[in-house]
């Protein structure tokens, strides 16, 4: 067997889906046969210090876009609003300002049936973790996925 199948075989993202997960987070990840919740738990937490309540976006002038958002953080609920071109730049920007900063290091997408599975590598503080979210809708998969990423990061 080779080393690619020999990973695909201990992948449970590739044993739910059928989808390889992405290179580099296949090379960077030893699996030992991770079940899907174990998956689910370590790169798509529910808990965390942060939490999403909220996600809209309206057309705005220039081509960019207006998101707004509310986070819990705790106890405190907190609306944020950024005009930007992409949901990830206005989320990071969003993150930053409530205290979450993290710089995304990689990012990826795959269509699995009716929903998108995204895939980030962020970073904090030269601390790197990889992070999923999963949704019908690609870019609140993303948002999902750095929410995720944020979590992990600011444990």
């Amino acid at each position: 067997m080779n080393a690619f199948a020999s990973t695909l075989a201990t992948d449970p993202f590739h044993a739910r889906f059928g989808c390889a997960l992405p290179r580099t987070m296949r090379d960077e990840i030893t699996w030992q046969h991770m079940s899907w919740t174990n998956f689910t738990d370590r790169f798509s937490p529910s808990t965390g210090p942060l939490r999403l309540g909220s996600w809209t976006a309206d057309s705005a002038t220039g081509g960019r876009t207006a998101f707004d958002a509310t986070f819990g953080v705790g106890d405190t609920i907190i609306a944020c609003a950024a005009t930007t071109y992409g949901p990830i730049e206005a989320l990071t920007s969003m993150l930053h300002d409530a205290g979450f900063r993290i710089e995304i290091l990689a990012f990826h997408q795959q269509i699995i049936g009716d929903e998108t599975a995204t895939f980030v590598l962020a970073e904090h503080d030269g601390r790197r973790e990889w992070s999923m979210g999963m949704d019908p809708d690609a870019h609140l998969s993303a948002v999902r996925a750095v929410v995720a990423g944020a979590n992990i990061l600011h444990r």
